[in-house]
């Protein structure tokens, strides 16, 4: 079991017991007493658990112990979830059952019997663990009760740039580009290996170089594919061609990827990148490096690898040996990781203890990270000097391995974050983990628990994830246009730790691929397809999670898989390849996150899946013949997050969505106003309501795609979490709907809405905070509260009363391709814009000057002109704009001078000029006629800064 979970495990029962002993139906069962003796029973032993937890690696006797409670408390928390749900199916009972039939349903005998049952259960388990507990021949101490205390929050815009910073190997860098441009070398395609401990940053360096704007330029293909341990030819060529394509092939055979291939490289000069590689079979790779060797003259390779071995076998240059960082370098990243700041402390005992904290980390990155992580919430000397001489002095000093020193770092992790994080093994490596997805697995096991009931349990999970981030447990961050963590990677050293310390939570077994214990079983088939699933897998009747990959040939599988695992929490089939769910698949009480994604040949669902009052999570994405609901879907009172791409049809008899309280992500709904003898009539939006009207807890964004319709129903007033809100190619809409009593709104693009009159009144939009729109749309009222205006097209006039947007701190005005801005310009009332910090003006093509009235702009600090082709000058009144600190012009080709007032913005210490030439010629360093005009300027970039340096 993975440390800490038992302790997890023992919370969520007594959290349990305290939401059923709050409802009447308990009372009804006569099981209050018997559930809170239980529970006295669970919190006595939770207070000794984390010591014990502790103690098992170093005690025999204190492990079989937590064995045998193991089994007991999963059992204790399983019950009670079968009570939870007998209450939530008596629910859904009598919301839909007629009056007779609950009278007969809830009938005094009935609820004694179920009563007298579940308190014999109750009481047994009680006794069992009472067993247990007084069966215990050695001393364990009472632990005080843990508190989830959020860390990350004081730096947590910080982090992500420090994650990614490269510190100590701009020489590496140097010299690896050296080796990669060298004209003299034999061969079209040469093979570069880079070789160093896990941890040491090679895959960082290989990022490093990829990105390099030399190497870009030179290479006129780039490719980056991870193989780590599965060497498996076909799939690397596959991801080649993701890489090169961005899209994946599928389902094709090795001769025509190979034909694909040969299309993308051959006779081009591209840079390859494996990185993480572990093959040290010469064959293996020979039958790779035969169809990567068509490429043009200065073609290069770089492999990544932790072995030498694998370094001989690539090579065609010498390898390159990534060294550690020297004692500086390693003291530069842990000053970022473990001080406020980045700052050294006043009191030298902390430089001093850090220093020598550091050898042990051995001037690997990935160590320092995380020890100064780790170090950053230690606050006194007392903690530092306990750190290094009661705890660093007992890590095993190997030469090349710094996974005990890891895992240093994970034994200072809260419980909670140690379960999180060693679930994360089921993830293969070097996998793109998507943030929500694994907040919704997370729930479904019950892990994240929320400080207090007005948490919501999302919210919860993403300040793990920002948790685990910021101590480096997770890395690569990828974000969304609106800035928010979509994905992220383990490193694989991490990996390597989460399936250490998950220990039998996830034991591999050597002939297939299998992670197995008696909680969690994960099944992948080294990339083949397979008929049999061993039926050893099938007997773990306690399973939790399930995930399976790759394709079941067997159509009755899916009935064997789902009939074996009574307790599941997490049932993952997707792409698997199954025609049918069964209807067996009603029995599994317990489920509470289903994914049947990406399996095509699904025609339904079938109505037993309405017995799954605690489904959470149901993802349906690429069922494309699943277009309609079961008829009872309402009782899935339970469902947050319903992720389908097909639907057209609410289900006959289902009066809306509105009783789905719970609901908070429906992904797409698809809308058509078609109707024919023959064909049955999509859904409208009117469809969505039901008699109270349509509630969607926490509806963040709604998306209307050729909407057809010329109003919009009232009920869209009730999204009032609505933040975005976006039209596109809705033709025959003439208003906006009403959302007059949203708090905070953005509006997006309205494309090809010819016809729609965007009317905000003062009164009922004040709370807009950012508005884009097209040339279509003409805005008649102020709005006070406006802090970002995108203006696309630029065909209509501003907004009018802009001198009222006091609060307007970002305006972009782009892509007028057609249109002269002048009369744009003179209604724009610049002197109103007192707030405005930042102005894009992009691919306005007709744009020949700036307008005078911009010298107003008293608080613009950043400017940017791009693919302005036509623009010829910059406004003298730039002298007037004193805050401007970063100035960009890009590809305004007929740009010929600057103007003289730029020297006297004495705050400009960011210039960049790119693709201008006529402008880059006139700001040649000495001899350039617009140079005087720029010296001042510290920082130049782009072609400034090649010019500068050449």
């Amino acid at each position: 079991m993975a440390e800490g979970a038992l302790f997890n495990v023992a919370k969520g029962i007594t959290e349990k017991v305290g939401s059923l002993i709050a409802q009447e139906i308990v009372l009804l069962w006569n099981l209050k007493d018997e559930i809170e003796k239980l529970n006295n029973t669970v919190l006595t032993i939770s207070a000794v658990l984390l010591d014990a937890e502790e103690k098992q690696q170093h005690n025999n006797q204190v492990r079989v112990w937590l064995e045998r409670l193991n089994d007991a408390l999963y059992a204790v928390d399983d019950l009670l979830d079968d009570i939870s749900t007998e209450a939530l199916r008596q629910e859904v009972m009598t919301r839909n059952k007629k009056a007779k039939e609950v009278h007969i349903f809830f009938s005094k005998s009935n609820q004694l019997v179920y009563g007298l049952k579940m308190g014999h259960k109750v009481k047994a388990m009680r006794e069992r663990l009472d067993a247990i507990k007084n069966d215990r021949g050695f001393h364990l101490d009472e632990h005080p009760v843990e508190t989830q205390v959020r860390h990350y929050r004081g730096r947590e815009t910080h982090s992500f740039v420090r994650t990614e910073d490269v510190i100590g190997r701009d020489k590496d860098k140097v010299k690896i580009k050296k080796i990669l441009l060298d004209p003299n070398v034999e061969g079209n395609v040469s093979i570069l290996p880079i070789v160093g401990l896990g941890g040491l940053g090679k895959t960082t360096l290989a990022q490093y170089v990829f990105n390099d704007k030399e190497i870009k330029k030179r290479f006129k293909q780039k490719l980056w594919v991870c193989v780590s341990d599965n060497f498996d030819v076909k799939m690397i060529v596959e991801k080649i061609l993701q890489s090169a394509k961005k899209v994946k092939l599928e389902e094709l055979d090795l001769e025509l990827l190979v034909k694909i291939l040969k299309e993308e490289i051959d006779r081009k000069k591209y840079l390859l990148v494996l990185d993480d590689v572990w093959n040290e079979n010469p064959r293996k790779w020979l039958e790779l490096k035969i169809l990567l060797m068509g490429g043009a003259i200065g073609s290069r390779i770089l492999v990544t690898t932790r072995s030498n071995k694998v370094a001989e076998i690539t090579k065609t240059t010498q390898p390159y040996f990534l060294k550690n960082l020297d004692k500086e370098e390693s003291w530069s990243l842990f000053k970022q990781m473990a001080f406020e700041n980045g700052q050294e402390p006043e009191k030298s005992i902390f430089k001093v203890v850090g220093r020598k904290i550091l050898k042990r980390c051995k001037g690997v990155p990935l160590a320092i990270r995380t020890i100064g992580s780790l170090l950053y919430f230690k606050n006194t000397e007392k903690e530092w000097l306990s750190f290094k001489d009661s705890e660093l002095s007992k890590v095993p000093q190997e030469e090349n391995d710094i996974l005990p020193t890891l895992k240093l770092s994970y034994n200072h992790l809260p419980s909670h974050l140690k379960q999180c994080f060693a679930y994360c093994c089921l993830f293969p490596k070097d996998y793109k983990i998507h943030k929500p997805t694994l907040i919704q697995m997370w729930m479904a096991q019950g892990f994240i628990r929320p400080l207090n009931q007005n948490q919501c349990l999302e919210d919860v999970g993403h300040e793990y994830i920002m948790d685990l981030l910021w101590r480096s447990f997770f890395q690569e961050v990828e974000k969304d246009e609106r800035g928010n963590i979509l994905h992220f990677k383990m490193h694989d050293l991490m990996h390597d730790l989460a399936k250490l310390v998950a220990g039998s939570y996830s034991s591999t077994c050597n002939s297939k691929k299998e992670i197995i214990d008696e909680k969690t079983l994960h099944v992948s088939f080294g990339g083949q397809s397979q008929s049999q699933i061993p039926t050893s897998l099938l007997k773990a009747s306690r399973t939790r999670t399930f995930m399976l990959q790759n394709e079941i040939r067997s159509p009755n599988k899916s009935s064997t898989i789902v009939a074996s695992f009574k307790f599941i929490r997490l049932l993952d089939l997707h792409c698997t390849g199954i025609i049918k769910v069964p209807s067996s698949i009603g029995g599994l009480e317990h489920l509470r996150y289903l994914d049947l994604s990406g399996n095509n040949r699904i025609t339904m669902l079938p109505n037993s899946i309405t017995r799954l009052h605690n489904l959470q999570t149901l993802r349906l994405h690429k069922c494309q013949l699943i277009t309609e609901l079961p008829r009872d879907f309402t009782n899935l009172i339970s469902l947050k997050f319903l992720e389908i791409d097909s639907l057209t049809h609410i289900p006959h008899g289902l009066d809306g969505l509105e009783q789905m309280t719970s609901l908070q992500v429906l992904s797409v709904f698809k809308i058509s106003m078609n109707s024919g003898s023959r064909v049955k009539r999509n859904s409208g939006l009117k469809d969505l309501q039901g008699p109270n009207e349509l509630k969607f807890p926490k509806v963040q964004e709604m998306r209307l795609y050729n909407y057809r319709g010329v109003k919009f129903p009232n009920w869209m007033s009730s999204l009032t979490t609505l933040v975005t809100f976006s039209l596109e190619d809705c033709n025959k809409c003439q208003y906006l709907p009403p959302l007059e009593q949203i708090p905070s709104l953005s509006l997006k693009p309205l494309k090809q809405t010819s016809t729609l009159q965007i009317e905000i009144a003062n009164s009922s939009f004040a709370p807009l905070s950012k508005l884009e729109y097209l040339e279509t749309g003409t805005l008649k009222e102020p709005l006070p509260n406006l802090s970002n205006l995108v203006s696309l097209g630029c065909r209509g006039p501003p907004p009018q009363g802009m001198q009222h947007l006091t609060l307007l701190k970002n305006m972009t005005i782009k892509d007028s391709t057609e249109v002269d801005l002048s009369k744009f310009w003179d209604a724009v009332e610049w002197q109103g814009l007192k707030s405005l910090q930042s102005l894009e003006i992009m691919r306005c093509l007709k744009l020949k000057s700036l307008p005078e009235g911009m010298g107003g702009l008293t608080s613009l600090q950043k400017l940017e002109i791009i693919r302005c082709n036509k623009l010829k000058s910059l406004s003298e009144v730039m002298g007037s704009l004193a805050s401007l600190q970063t100035l960009k012009i890009f590809k305004c080709h007929k740009l010929k001078s600057l103007p003289e007032g730029i020297q006297g913005l004495t705050s400009l210490n960011t210039l960049e000029i790119s693709h201008c030439p006529i402008l880059l010629e006139r700001c040649k360093r000495e001899t350039g006629k617009d140079w005087a005009k720029i010296a001042h300027i510290p920082n130049l970039e782009g072609g400034l800064r090649r010019q500068q340096t050449n």
